[in-house]
């Protein structure tokens, strides 16, 4: 945990903002180290010794920083990664100013807004937490845990890795309504909420946390959502999400990426309605390209595609056949529910080929396929399922201390942010 000096500190002040001296005990008693970022130097233990805190495994300022860059460089996240020996994917700042929120941007490390002590411009989206006690619960709920998937494919000949959380029809607790599944919120477009949140901003922040904890969206990467049914609409409630996720990867969303150029049938809601063959892996190739407006910028790069769902894989392999024909770098599928059937890869028969920039004239005997047999883990399911009944409960505060929490001393001193 890497945090600015104004995050923990009341402004001018050697006193702790009201929680964070529990936050930050807790978190010690949980063997989560942190760090403190300053402008100019300090005595950083003492001051957290005045504040009753516990003392950070580092404390830099920008005489500590290659060539003294000030905040919004990355190289502040590069130190702190090279002292402590730390993946960056094992590192969150928590900051108050913009130029914090460009620090981790640049650093390719999550950022989380402490609301708190400062408010930021509305262009910049991040994650927040509104205090102390809701900084501890997205650490404790979505990223104090090694991720778990439900399905993980990673296939290097084929540049191509697919992340999957649930299984589509798995029930949670709610508030309104009491129980639901995952398609009553991405496949019929419902309201759900737990307590005083949505269910669908619980479920995707898991995602993007999960994604983020295991590498699983490298840095400069561009980001997309696989096209609805409907040609000129995305799923909104995915889409939503991207821009933070760009922030968690230092990335690029394209919401243009991917087209669907002509209407196709709701593949979720004909499975549903047991209307099985009319789902093929013509149904996506011959009404998805890409658009000719990234043909110049796209070769060389790493694509991440978004869906709400994949059963065999026929969206996110169609993606995958485009994206590779037109030169990305790799593609990895991220999705929050996969069917428990194998993932299909369909590959263009020898003499068939592809325009990955125009509508195409395909059926399924243009292809060859071959299946994926891999181990279904559980995935998440019973720490997302207790998240949202805490959530359902009120019971998102501070846990009780394990320790007595020292009380500190207030000492003004100005200068230290």
């Amino acid at each position: 945990m890497v945090f600015d000096y104004k995050a923990v500190f009341e402004n001018g002040t050697r006193k702790s903002h009201p929680d964070v001296a529990q936050v930050l005990h807790t978190l010690d008693q949980q063997g989560v180290v942190w760090v403190l970022l300053t402008t100019g130097r300090v005595d950083a233990a003492a001051h957290c010794t005045a504040a009753g805190l516990p003392q950070p495994a580092l404390s830099l300022c920008q005489d500590d920083i290659p060539e003294r860059k000030p905040r919004g460089s990355g190289l502040w996240l590069d130190e702190v990664a090279d002292r402590l020996g730390l993946r960056k994917a094992e590192m969150v700042i928590v900051g108050t100013t913009e130029w914090d929120y460009r620090t981790g941007l640049n650093g390719k490390v999550l950022h989380i807004h402490a609301r708190w002590a400062s408010a930021l411009g509305t262009s910049i989206e991040s994650l927040a937490a509104d205090d102390p006690a809701h900084l501890y619960w997205l650490l404790d709920r979505h990223l104090l845990h090694e991720p778990e998937w439900l399905f993980a494919l990673d296939d290097p000949a084929r540049r191509f890795r697919v992340r999957s959380l649930f299984q589509p029809d798995e029930t949670f607790p709610g508030t309104r309504p009491t129980r639901f599944d995952l398609k009553t919120i991405f496949t019929y477009d419902q309201q759900v909420e737990v307590g005083d949140r949505s269910a669908r901003d619980v479920l995707m922040t898991h995602l993007l946390c999960s994604a983020y904890l295991d590498d699983s969206l490298p840095s400069r990467a561009w980001f997309c959502v696989y096209p609805s049914s409907t040609p000129g609409k995305v799923n909104d409630q995915l889409a939503e999400f991207l821009k933070v996720a760009r922030v968690m990867a230092c990335g690029y969303y394209k919401d243009d990426l991917l087209v669907r150029a002509t209407p196709a049938i709701d593949t979720s809601r004909a499975r549903a309605g047991g209307r099985h063959s009319e789902v093929t892996i013509a149904t996506q190739a011959n009404t998805v390209h890409l658009n000719p407006d990234h043909r110049r910028t796209l070769k060389g790069k790493t694509v991440i595609v978004f869906d709400d769902f994949t059963t065999q894989g026929m969206s996110l392999d169609w993606a995958r056949n485009l994206l590779t024909a037109a030169g990305a770098k790799e593609v990895i599928g991220v999705t929050i529910g996969k069917y428990r059937k194998p993932y299909t890869f369909f590959t263009p028969r020898l003499g068939v080929t592809i325009d990955p920039y125009a509508t195409n004239s395909l059926t399924p005997a243009d292809f060859t396929t071959e299946q994926h047999i891999s181990a279904f883990g559980t995935g998440p399911v019973q720490l997302v399922r207790d998240t949202m009944a805490m959530y359902v409960a009120g019971e998102t505060g501070l846990p009780a201390a394990t320790a007595p929490v020292p009380t500190g001393l207030s000492v003004d001193e100005a200068g230290t942010g």
